[in-house]
């Protein structure tokens, strides 16, 4: 989402990206649209002192008019940054992941937790991408009065129908023409639920139903042992499993059924949005907001149920082509009319001016009359 901003951004020029982490595949997105990323190179694990020192200089010689945080350990992050810079930088915390139970979390995640909830009252704004991310968090104890819900884009003519995708999707994939194709775009993670969907589709499969399931993720070239083995249970040459991969839009079209199985811990899933902008229709747990974003156009199954998620399966694939391609063309159409990436750009970019203008106010006063106003350089 970030990087799709940026791209829709005609200031890009003035962003600047700081990746706690080594940059991954994504920072190449980024640069492209013309902004500039940054590393602190850190590993995973406890911050450094090193870091931190690092951090500090960047924020020092940037002077950001904004300090946006993505996630946990961003929104930490910038919170350390405008705290030991003792300056009035406004930062703004980005959370895109919701709490049906906390205690699902890892111990660092539920630590980061604990520390984030007892300074959610620092930062300007708390951008949550659902409304059920946003609940949650606040009944964990985070600061209700930053609340703004900015819910995810999508660049509808990028992710759009197209009815030669079929034969890519084949192609690129090496599956054989003549079957259903069933869908799930996402890296491997307990919480996703891939699991949950190879025992689905084992039990819609020995009931009849006749698919081929391809499961496209970073984490997936070589499924880990306990999923693999899931895998091996189902009939040959009716799974493929692949490597993440970046040029989604062109081949998505491609499938008849997107399924998003996840167990918790979504809170916006993009990949119900890019689905539906290509008129593929969508069965999903029922987690995060993806019972709102799905609405009449497709399908809303309790998470972790596989035999529920059969079911809808099983379902879906008895209806004609024609019925599941205006399912999908529903679903486009909500995308359009509700989550189109201009509309959330420009939520974002008032919130920008908004933090920024609060603080030349604050300057003005200060000063007596005498400010310039930011030139808008954020720093992610």
């Amino acid at each position: 989402m970030l990087a799709k901003l940026i791209e829709n951004d005609s200031r890009s020029q003035t962003q600047h990206v700081l990746s706690l982490l080594k940059p991954g595949p994504l920072a190449e997105r980024i640069t492209a649209a013309g902004a500039t990323v940054h590393t602190l190179g850190m590993k995973r694990g406890l911050p450094t002192i090193g870091a931190a020192r690092r951090l500090m200089r960047l924020v020092k010689k940037l002077g950001p008019d904004v300090l946006h945080g993505w996630m946990y350990h961003g929104n930490l992050a910038v919170t350390y940054a405008q705290f030991a810079s003792r300056s009035d930088m406004p930062t703004i915390w980005n959370i895109r992941h919701s709490l049906e139970n906390a205690q699902r979390e890892t111990l660092r995640t539920r630590a980061l937790l604990a520390i984030s909830r007892r300074l959610s009252h620092r930062p300007r704004a708390i951008v949550y991408n659902s409304t059920a991310s946003a609940a949650q968090h606040e009944v964990h104890g985070f600061s209700t009065a930053q609340r703004t819900v900015i819910p995810n884009g999508f660049d509808c003519s990028l992710f759009r129908p197209d009815p030669g995708a079929r034969e890519k999707v084949e192609a690129l994939f090496g599956i054989p023409a003549g079957r259903p194709i069933i869908g799930c775009i996402a890296r491997f993670h307990p919480m996703k639920g891939h699991a949950n969907l190879v025992a689905a589709a084992t039990i819609a499969m020995q009931q009849g139903s006749d698919f081929h399931l391809l499961m496209v993720g970073h984490g997936l070239a070589e499924p880990p042992d306990d999923l693999r083995k899931m895998i091996e249970k189902l009939p040959s040459g009716r799974v493929t499993t692949s490597d993440a991969r970046l040029d989604v839009a062109e081949w998505l079209p491609g499938l008849d059924i997107l399924v998003v199985p996840s167990g918790w811990g979504e809170a916006f899933p993009n990949v119900i949005g890019e689905a539906f902008s290509c008129g593929v229709p969508v069965i999903s747990t029922d987690v995060g907001d993806s019972r709102a974003i799905v609405g009449p156009a497709g399908e809303i199954v309790p998470p972790e149920d596989p035999e529920a998620l059969a079911a809808a399966i099983a379902r879906m694939l008895e209806l004609s082509g024609e019925e599941r391609s205006r399912l999908g063309l529903a679903g486009r159409e909500r995308i359009v009319d509700n989550y189109s990436l201009n509309a959330i750009t420009e939520h974002y970019e008032r919130l920008y001016r908004e933090v920024s203008s609060n603080r030349a106010n604050r300057t003005a006063n200060a000063n007596r009359g005498e400010h310039s106003v930011g030139n808008s350089n954020t720093l992610s």
